[in-house]
């Protein structure tokens, strides 16, 4: 059983690198506590992961089998695995380029063309991830459903703590009953990211341009379309969606529900805003403030009903 660390320390991180032949000093690392897991960064765009637990070791297993799968199968860039240590840690590779999700997001809004080169890479990287790997490979081991959005009972338990206003109130509780009543074909299940979007893109520092994709821990054997659900902004416009679609669809030969993917969108701001229980409203919770996560809950909800 693979060994996890409760309170991983710089000192602890070091030892433990120095035995597998890995040179570093405690003031030259940061400890990044990351679900069940420790990230450390380290030299020559390198990331080490440790466990925090048993499940934080698992996590890593399965990510790591899903990365695996992915760099055989698949042409776009993904972390590759470089050390799997007998301590329990474990060593990859980053994509190169800069991850500044943020001010991609709002140059993204601002911007028209780069919203849709990149909703265009996005689009073919999804394509070849969707039709490379079969239900075979991934039986037995990877989640049969994406970790977020959050079961209607999770959410009903929080938001009284967050929200105050009956009548928003009601019409999340029915969103969420539409979310959990939709029917998924077989054919649209498929390995999913879990969790793409502008934060789990490597872009090209220079040209913009995406260099690959990262993060696998939420992938699932779920439907295609939860991996569209963050390409719509708080904007008119559904640019990167659009392009994104526009090369997907040709690709894999079928065609995708608009209408679900934005229910998944809804899905997931509302979740975000219960997650949000017991944070103050001008505190940011996953980057947003209360503010900020209300106009994206009725900015998504307005699209759907």
């Amino acid at each position: 059983m693979a060994k996890h660390i409760a309170n991983l320390t710089p000192e602890i991180a070091c030892e433990m690198l120095h035995a597998a032949g890995l040179c570093c000093s405690p003031d030259e690392i940061q400890i990044v506590a990351r679900e069940e897991r420790w990230a450390v960064a380290l030299p020559g765009e390198r990331l080490a992961w440790f466990p925090a637990s048993e499940s934080g070791s698992r996590r890593l297993a399965v990510e790591r089998r899903v990365l695996r799968l992915l760099g055989e199968r698949c042409f776009f860039r993904v972390p590759r695995t470089l050390l799997v240590s007998e301590s329990g840690f474990e060593i990859r590779q980053m994509v190169p380029g800069r991850c500044d999700p943020w001010g991609l997001f709002e140059r993204c809004k601002r911007d028209s063309e780069l919203a849709q080169r990149v909703g265009r890479s996005l689009g073919a990287i999804l394509a070849e991830q969707h039709t490379a790997i079969g239900e075979a490979e991934v039986t037995g081991w990877l989640p049969r459903r994406v970790a977020w959005p959050e079961q209607s009972d999770w959410i009903r338990e929080r938001l009284p703590r967050v929200v105050d206003d009956k009548e928003l109130v009601f019409v999340i509780e029915s969103t969420i009953e539409r979310y959990e009543a939709v029917a998924v074909d077989a054919g649209d299940h498929v390995l999913v990211h879990g969790d793409a979007g502008l934060h789990n893109l490597a872009l090209d520092p220079e040209t913009d341009a995406v260099n690959g994709i990262f993060d696998y821990d939420g992938a699932a054997w779920a439907d295609r379309h939860h991996d569209f659900r963050y390409l719509l902004f708080d904007v008119g416009r559904e640019d990167m969606l659009d392009a994104a679609l526009a090369v997907y669809e040709p690709a894999i030969g079928r065609k995708l529900d608009r209408g679900r993917i934005r229910l998944y969108n809804a899905a997931c701001a509302i979740t975000y805003l219960a997650f949000r229980s017991g944070t103050r409203p001008e505190q940011k919770s996953c980057g947003r403030t209360l503010a900020e996560d209300l106009r994206w809950v009725r900015t998504a909800l307005s699209k759907i009903t």
